[in-house]
């Protein structure tokens, strides 16, 4: 313990003498473990935290698959036979996402609801702080109504009388039972990133409609001793079951279960780990570039190990002592890294996304502290362990012998490169990532959206509740919405759509006219469903391509009408004009609608989705049979004339003229929800880029310091040649030749790592395949290119050195 005190003491004093060298290292470390602590506080907070609920690791989703890929909700008939006839569960509920019309006690408000069964309270063992959770009598007619936490906190002051007051949520009265803690949210697909405010009772009623109707999520718990894949068998079951009973709406139906976490943050995690990733490599890259300045500095210092070796040194003090400095180097860069990291982490929480999850929850915890000093001891080991042991190798008291114009030994030269070269190729892996992944973000940003998104105005309008009890009051309410917004100046254009474009919507299998009957319903071409009112498609921006878009008559029973989107007229009816065509959501009997219009294909799900076929159908009609029920929650969408976020006001105030208990929500322009989708992928690929650069910005300096030393360690040897005749050619040739073979060697290296680190980008391209060969070529190019010209100056100062100034400098 005294020797290793002595060694801190000896290596600290060594430091201070250089404080050129130990500034360059500290900073170094500092940036490459300050932001691989803050990156991993973000990928730990986001990805790796368990939820917060009890045995939180036994929570699942049960989710359907089938013809339409992977993975959907269930019906309500579906999610009650899951809950007689599964095995494997301790506790099953199912969850109904909306929104809610909250009024009393001040402004009417808009908020988060969720509708779940009371089983989801077992399933997550919640336990309210205040009054009780749901029961299953409350499903029957649903009458209370639960509070979160927050709403509680913010809108009541935390009002201890709160239980058995009644407020009016979507116009209908009902009865607060219960608080829930504070922390305490239901888990959803849909809201990983809000919290709920308000819990009521899934009817029973809406359990019983629909199987054809696949909208609820299910979450549950797995019973003790059961694993995640049983789970999954054993659900697979019951959809056999299912498909035999009821081919028509379960035919090519089956199951998967998930664990929540990965079901809820798994794509999120998958990126950001990435992204963690790609901060590694950059530290690597500068423990190549510290490592090779350790390995110089020994050289330097081996008059000294020597004199160390003739007074007594062992050849295991020499290492300890030269481990002890890079350990304390490390050692202090991991401290600047922790103050580093909270510097980063404040900047990274200015610039994610709001699209990530618990955001809130971010922060630096003991697991970040302990990954910083577990960051700084690898380093350690990196570039302390390895010069140090390669130094005491060698015989020093042969160094007493040398003259100072001694080179590296031949083994420690070739490490050194080695370093560089390993520095090249993963500067090269970061490079190709970074280009894939800009590549497919101008792919995304160059595809066509299929509306306008500048502006455009959209807002959130739900009528709903005793004033408005069905298809006939809703659409009379939003009849007079569209007039007092199509009033507001500056305003062209107004309609109503179910879903706004990139938000998702519902779909179905359809029968064609003239195709024979189908063994089930998914069977036929899936199509997107959209519901539309007022003036939509010019509101929106969408060219009509043919026919005409859609009017009241269009929702005649005996009449109806649809306008399709091109790629479902080329999809269902190639080389044949959709016009007058014919297609039906119900087989017994069809209720044939006919093909009015054909517009321009709409990103309807996202921009990384592929277009879907796609039906406008009039919302004048409820189409309860094919489990949709229009005109409850819709965008308004304004078309306006100048800057549309210049409209909120007046057009907020056009919703609430026609029923202020009904305030709009979720107001923006289209062109920031266009650039909210863009938001994620946009952080990722600007993280990775600077990464890469970063990168590249080590790569070269480490390049430049192995052949500025190569030059320097060798000024005699070309003083001698140039007396004897080398001219200037010849010498840059020779420094130049060394900076080209650690190019070559390093660019293939860095093309095999890109080459086996494709698949880890795979799943996050767009428009570009995992392997790119003008991107590997530039990419290879650009490192290439990168150390040659690190390599030129210290070239360029070698072929000006004087022959005479050469020889006498050692």
């Amino acid at each position: 313990m005294l020797g290793m005190i002595e060694d801190v003491k000896v290596a600290t004093r060594s430091l201070i003498k250089r404080p050129g060298f130990a500034a360059a290292v500290l900073l170094t470390l500092a940036l490459g473990i300050g932001a691989n602590t803050a990156l991993f506080g973000v990928f730990r907070s986001v990805f790796l935290a368990p939820l917060p609920f009890p045995d939180s690791e036994r929570l699942t989703f049960v989710m359907q698959t089938g013809s339409f890929g992977c993975c959907g909700p269930a019906s309500g008939p579906d999610y009650v036979d899951w809950e007689e006839r599964q095995r494997s569960f301790s506790d099953i509920g199912a969850i109904r996402h909306t929104l809610a019309t909250f009024t009393g006690d001040g402004e009417a408000e808009r908020l988060l609801s969720l509708a779940v069964t009371a089983s989801v309270f077992d399933v997550l063992d919640g336990e309210p702080a205040l009054g009780r959770v749901l029961i299953p009598a409350d499903q029957a007619s649903p009458s209370v109504v639960v509070l979160s936490h927050w709403l509680w906190e913010t809108r009541f002051g935390s009002d201890p009388e709160i239980l058995g007051r009644t407020l009016l949520v979507n116009g209908r009265p009902l009865e607060v039972v219960g608080v829930m803690p504070e922390g305490f949210d239901v888990l959803s697909p849909w809201n990983r990133t809000g919290r709920f405010a308000l819990y009521q009772p899934f009817a029973d009623s809406l359990l019983a409609e629909g199987r054809g109707n696949h909208s609820y999520p299910v979450v549950a718990r797995l019973a003790p001793g059961v694993t995640q894949e049983a789970a999954e068998a054993d659900m697979q079951r019951v959809m056999r079951e299912l498909a035999e009973e009821y081919p028509q709406t379960n035919g090519d139906r089956s199951a998967r279960v998930f664990t929540a976490h990965e079901y809820l943050y798994g794509d999120v995690g998958r990126m950001l780990g990435l992204v963690l990733g790609a901060a590694a490599l950059v530290l690597l890259v500068a423990c190549g570039n510290v490592a090779g300045l350790q390995l110089a500095r020994a050289a330097a210092r081996e008059a000294e190990l020597t004199v160390r070796a003739a007074l007594g040194a062992s050849k295991a003090a020499i290492v300890r002592l030269m481990f002890t400095e890079s350990a304390v180097l490390a050692g202090l860069g991991g401290l600047l890294g922790i103050g580093a990291a909270v510097l980063v982490l404040r900047g990274l929480r200015a610039v994610l996304p709001a699209s990530i999850p618990r955001l809130d929850a971010i922060a630096l915890d003991g697991s970040a502290f302990l990954f910083a000093l577990a960051a700084a001891a690898l380093t350690a080991l990196v570039f302390g362990l390895v010069p140090a042991l390669l130094v005491s190798s060698r015989d020093l008291a042969a160094g007493l012998r040398e003259s100072g114009y001694a080179t590296l030994a031949p083994r420690k030269e070739r490490l050194r490169d080695g370093f560089i070269v390993v520095q090249i190729a993963m500067g090269l892996v970061l490079a190709n990532g970074a280009g894939l992944l800009v590549q497919s973000y101008q792919s995304l940003r160059s595809q066509e959206l299929g509306f306008e998104q500048h502006g455009m105005l959209t807002l959130q309008v739900m009528a709903a509740g005793e004033r408005y009890p069905d298809l006939a009051a809703r659409a009379d309410y939003f009849e007079r919405v569209s007039l007092e917004a199509a009033n507001v100046p500056g305003v062209r254009h107004a309609g109503w759509v179910s879903k706004l474009p990139l938000n998702g919507g519902s779909n179905s299998n359809v029968l064609v006219e003239g195709r024979g009957p189908r063994s089930n319903s998914n069977e036929g071409p899936l199509v997107e469903m959209s519901f539309v009112a007022g003036d939509y498609f010019a509101a929106a921006g969408i060219e009509l391509l043919q026919g005409r878009t859609l009017i009241a008559d269009d929702s005649v029973e005996a009449n109806l009408g649809a306008v399709i989107n091109r790629a479902m007229a080329e999809r269902v009816w190639p080389g044949d004009d959709a016009l007058g065509k014919r297609f039906s959501i119900e087989d017994e009997p069809p209720e044939w609608i006919t093909v009015v219009g054909l517009v321009e294909d709409v990103r309807q799900w996202s921009l990384e989705s592929a277009v879907q076929n796609e039906a406008y159908l009039h919302a004048g009609r409820s189409w309860t049979g094919a489990g949709y029920l229009t005109l409850r929650t819709d965008g308004l969408t304004l078309r306006t004339d100048g800057d549309a976020a210049a409209l909120v006001p007046q057009a907020r105030e056009a919703v609430l003229a026609v029923d202020p208990a009904l305030p709009p929500s979720d107001i923006h322009t289209m062109v920031d929800r266009v650039e909210g989708a863009f938001s994620q992928r946009r952080f990722y690929t600007t993280l990775i880029t600077l990464f890469a650069a970063a990168a590249l910005f080590l790569a070269a300096a480490g390049v430049y310091g192995t052949v500025s030393y190569y030059v320097s360690r060798r000024i005699r040897e070309l003083g001698i040649r140039m007396a004897l005749g080398g001219g200037t050619s010849e010498i840059m040739g020779l420094v130049l030749r060394r900076g080209w073979r650690l190019a070559v060697w390093g660019v293939a290296a860095g093309l095999a790592g890109a080459w086996a680190s494709t698949r880890l980008v795979e799943g996050m391209l767009y428009g570009v395949g995992p392997v790119d060969a003008p991107t590997l070529v530039i990419g290879g190019a650009l490192l290439a290119a990168v150390a040659l010209g690190a390599s030129a100056w210290p070239a360029s100062r070698a072929a000006r050195l004087s022959p005479v100034l050469a020889l006498r400098a050692e």
